[in-house]
């Protein structure tokens, strides 16, 4: 009698490598079967009882499916079926789960000197020798780019050298969310390093929304975190409270100053007619100049702008006063580009050196009036 060759493929997958040869086995029996079908197949039946082959570490398939509801403990290097967020589970050191394709992490490293929780918002410390990204508790208070931003720890990572895993897109859970409301957006906090606010900051701190809370609770806490990271302007206000006059007619005199109202990256400079940008980028001037005439004949007064110690082509603006005792203001807007370090200053002439840039004081019924107004902002990175 006949005998056909009924080898199941999880009998061929055991001496094949490959789903194709199987497939193409499965397609020499089938012929065999069909001119031959009283061939002896002892040898291929020796084939199928053989020695179970040693285990490769080569796999290929067309696909692989995961139980639905798998019975299955988390670790590393463990992936499995996530029912409730419909993706792949893959464990990772220090009992994290990354949510295949729903959560992305950056590796990182303390060197901080102290573990740094879970939650904890980081930024950009440094690089190591060995090509690792080095973090910190990142606080929000101007003193840091908001470029340094990276994201938060999803656990507990010890200052040992070691490198673990912080969250720049996805779930953080068991954290402490209690002192905010479900829904809330979270910013990070300008006042304590590594933690959030949901009060937004206002300047000279950065704005840094970060998170929104999913979950309130003290242990079992969740937020989603998704940094909106927009490059840091730098800004500058600034005025003059004392008089100043020319000695000499037809003479350029750079202009002081001597009071910082806000300031985050502009700064008044040495000497103090410097206005010293820390960072490059376009920035708009804007000043005022208030003057006052000690007689009544005509007299120009010149104001204009120079940077980095060379007078502005331009830029110069001009008035005519012939009032005695008398206040005349000149405004001049100007946008310069400039690189890191370099500075800006306002100068003034006059062709008679009975002028003032005049700081008038406060009244009962008004504040003071400064002799001169600067305020410096910077419109493109």
């Amino acid at each position: 009698m006949a005998t056909k060759l009924n080898l199941t493929r999880d009998q061929l997958a055991t001496f094949l490598k490959t789903h194709e040869q199987i497939k193409q086995f499965e397609a020499l029996f089938k012929t065999v079967d069909t001119i031959a079908p009283a061939t002896d197949t002892s040898q291929l039946e020796l084939l199928v009882v053989a020695p179970e082959a040693l285990p490769n570490s080569n796999v290929q398939t067309d696909y692989i499916d995961f139980q639905s509801h798998p019975p299955h403990v988390s670790r590393v290097r463990r992936m499995a079926w996530n029912a409730e967020d419909q993706t792949a589970d893959l464990g990772m050191e220090y009992g994290v789960v990354q949510q295949v394709g729903l959560e992305y992490y950056a590796r990182v490293q303390n060197n901080t000197g102290s573990t740094i929780a879970n939650g904890t918002v980081v930024g950009f410390a440094g690089a190591s020798t060995d090509s690792a990204l080095s973090i910190a508790p990142y606080i929000a208070d101007g003193s840091q780019p908001s470029l340094y931003i990276v994201g938060v720890m999803t656990h507990d990572l010890p200052d040992t050298g070691e490198k673990g895993y912080c969250t720049a897109w996805g779930h953080v859970r068991g954290i402490n969310t209690t002192a905010f409301a479900l829904g809330d957006v979270l910013y990070v906090s300008p006042t304590v390093a590594g933690a959030f606010t949901n009060v937004k900051p206002t300047a000279p701190n950065n704005v840094i929304p970060i998170a929104a809370v999913l979950r309130v609770g003290a242990s079992d806490g969740e937020i989603f975190v998704r940094p909106t990271i927009e490059q840091q302007r730098y800004y500058g206000d600034f005025n003059k409270t004392a008089d100043q006059s020319p000695a000499v007619t037809n003479t350029a005199y750079a202009l002081t100053f001597d009071n910082t109202r806000i300031a985050n990256g502009v700064s008044i400079g040495s000497p103090a007619s410097r206005i010293v940008v820390s960072q490059s980028g376009l920035y708009q001037f804007n000043a005022t100049v208030q003057i006052s005439s000690g007689n009544s004949s005509a007299k120009n007064v010149y104001v204009w702008f120079r940077k980095n110690g060379t007078d502005v082509p331009n830029s110069t603006r001009l008035v005519t006063i012939d009032s005695n005792n008398g206040y005349i203001p000149i405004a001049i807007i100007e946008a310069y580009s400039l690189e890191a370090n370099a500075y800006v200053e306002l100068m003034f002439a006059s062709t008679d050196t009975a002028i003032t840039i005049d700081n008038v004081a406060a009244t009962a019924f008004a504040p003071a009036a400064p002799a001169a107004v600067l305020s410096v902002t910077q419109l493109q990175q």
